[in-house]
């Protein structure tokens, strides 16, 4: 099976934060599917604007570069969110895959995830990593009405439209039970 993974905050053994993904991707290459990473390299190393790939462990990683840090301002972290979302939709349309397979966090991973599913016809598989919006609404940093609706609803529109969700804890499964997933059978 070929597998279209994305994930914004990817990393390597070699790479400071989280390794899931790795390592989900890493079984998955070891029991004979084919996967492209679609990601960003976030450091801000001079590194031509750009595509670029590595094969990491036989995982074919897609990188494109999108500064990010924690010593943003939130608005400069929104903007490379969205701007990872777009861009990434056209590498996630190129590639061929037999499914979409894709991690939060940031929610706004959704849009090329559902969309790219969307065009090619293939299912998408959402991982829940955090619960969006729930958990920026909670720790204040999302306090626009507009923007808390907003986000609630692109929350709901990727349930909705994948195939599968795993939610990667039991309070994060009901949290995605609460925002209404499983729809009710009619």
């Amino acid at each position: 099976m070929r597998i279209i993974y994305l994930h914004q905050y990817f990393n390597t053994l070699d790479m400071p934060g989280g390794t899931r993904s790795y390592e989900m991707a890493r079984k998955l290459v070891a029991a004979g599917h084919e996967v492209h990473m679609v990601t960003s390299w976030r450091n801000d190393d001079g590194r031509p604007a750009g595509w670029f790939q590595t094969d990491e462990a036989g995982i074919r990683v897609h990188w494109l570069p999108v500064p990010y840090s924690n010593h943003m301002s939130y608005l400069q972290r929104v903007l490379a969110f969205f701007r990872f979302a777009f861009l990434s939709l056209g590498k996630a349309k190129e590639l061929n895959g037999d499914v979409v397979f894709a991690t939060s966090t940031p929610l706004t991973i959704a849009l090329p995830a559902v969309l790219a599913a969307r065009s090619k016809k293939i299912p998408l598989v959402f991982v829940v990593r955090d619960l969006w919006p729930e958990l920026p609404v909670a720790m204040v940093a999302l306090r626009n009405p507009m923007l808390k609706w907003l986000a609630t609803r692109l929350e709901k529109w990727a349930y909705y439209n994948s195939e599968a969700i795993i939610a990667l804890s039991p309070g994060m499964k009901q949290g995605v039970i609460r925002a209404g997933y499983p729809p009710p059978s009619v």
